[in-house]
């Protein structure tokens, strides 16, 4: 956001009749008037004229001092702040916005369907806040999560529009900087290209798409291979991966690690693919086989979950007659029964990472250099789902 130049900005604040930093704090009658509505309560506005006759210095002096930047005495600085908490003044940071060309706001875009999406938010707004500045939360309507189409309804909005509404939203409330968990790999430039063209930071977290946009997120090729290696020294050699009907992004990355790192090894990877939801009967049909896989790696832990309802229908148990690696280590998989075998992300780590990178690129202090790519090192969870391929 473009400064307000100081000449423009003194007559717009006093035709709006704002003065520099400003509250509104109820006034001596606010007690007595037994809640009521706005108009009952009587408001005020406490300006820094206020403050400046009631510690009888001048505007300026007040000014100075309460944006630390005062070359007055201690004795000064201490009566005009004693003043402000007093008279219960806060400062109005819309307009500091327009006199700095900064809202000290970030724009986050993140779902916020599952915990690790909510550890992602949670990384973001903690090192936001703890650097004074407040993130905008936004995600789509739960609507949009829905099928296309629906019986008897109309069709749901896609995903991708109400992304790029959303990017709209916050580009008009001027936030500083936007941090992205991308809807889709496949239209990145045609949605980011409303930020990057207005030269406002962004940063993509876990999903890796525009090469306009810094990001953060997880060292997928590793993790898929961490699996590979870890089932390879089990002595498995019939394997299967479950994942998405048309992985993309990070999916894809790890998956295919993981594919590449077996066929190194002479062992070929049986597929399933389908929606959480969708998975039971192909993985009936897969572990109810004779020679069914001795090992199955799924691409997130809700479908490794999955595979362990449908071991239990069949009568089969976990890790004697199959082993089963999921990925993300969800906090509950740890109380499956068996453990499960996993792949640690660290989604907290991601967002507060992605937020120190946009507040660089906010203050400039980051290189004239082309976007960063952090890939953060997953780990893999050894539990009780994995053991020793069946002879």
């Amino acid at each position: 956001m473009k400064p307000l130049d100081d000449d423009l900005f003194e007559p717009l604040a006093e035709a709006l009749g704002i003065d520099g930093y400003t509250a509104d704090v109820p006034s001596k009658r606010s007690p007595s008037s037994g809640g009521g509505s706005k108009q009952q309560q009587d408001l005020r506005r406490v300006s820094h004229q206020d403050i400046a006759r009631e510690a009888n210095v001048s505007r300026v002096t007040v000014s100075l001092v309460l944006a630390g930047k005062d070359q007055a005495s201690e004795e000064t600085r201490k009566r005009v702040l004693e003043v402000a908490q007093r008279l219960r003044y806060r400062p109005n940071l819309l307009v500091h916005g327009m006199q700095t060309g900064r809202s000290h706001t970030v724009g986050i875009i993140v779902p916020a369907s599952m915990h690790f999406h909510a550890q992602v938010a949670r990384g973001i707004h903690d090192e936001l806040v703890g650097k004074d500045y407040v993130p905008i939360q936004l995600w789509a309507n739960p609507k949009v999560n829905a099928p296309l189409a629906t019986p008897g309804g109309d069709a749901a909005k896609d995903p991708k529009s109400t992304e790029l509404e959303q990017i709209h939203r916050l580009v008009d409330r001027r936030v500083d900087g936007i941090i992205v968990w991308p809807q889709d790999v496949s239209v990145p430039d045609v949605h980011f290209r409303e930020i990057w063209q207005r030269h406002i930071p962004l940063v993509t977290v876990d999903r890796e798409t525009t090469t306009h946009a810094d990001h953060v997120g997880t060292d997928e090729e590793l993790g898929g291979e961490l699996v590979a290696e870890h089932l390879l020294k089990l002595g498995h050699r019939r394997v299967a991966h479950v994942t998405f009907p048309k992985p993309s992004g990070s999916v894809l990355r790890r998956g295919g690690a993981f594919i590449k790192t077996m066929q190194k090894a002479g062992v070929a990877v049986e597929m399933v693919n389908g929606r959480t939801e969708e998975l039971e009967a192909p993985l009936k049909q897969l572990l109810m086989r004779k020679d069914r896989p001795t090992a199955v790696f799924a691409a997130i832990d809700p479908m490794a979950m999955k595979a362990y309802s449908v071991a239990a229908a069949l009568g089969l148990k976990i890790p004697q007659d199959v082993s089963v690696v999921g990925y993300a280590d969800f906090p509950f998989i740890a109380d499956l029964v068996p453990p499960l075998t996993t792949v640690r992300q660290d989604p907290y780590e991601m967002g507060r990472k992605a937020a120190e990178i946009l507040l660089d690129r906010i203050f400039d202090r980051m290189p004239n250099q082309g976007p960063l790519r952090l890939h953060l090192e997953p780990e893999l969870i050894v539990r009780a789902s994995t053991t020793s391929a069946a002879m």
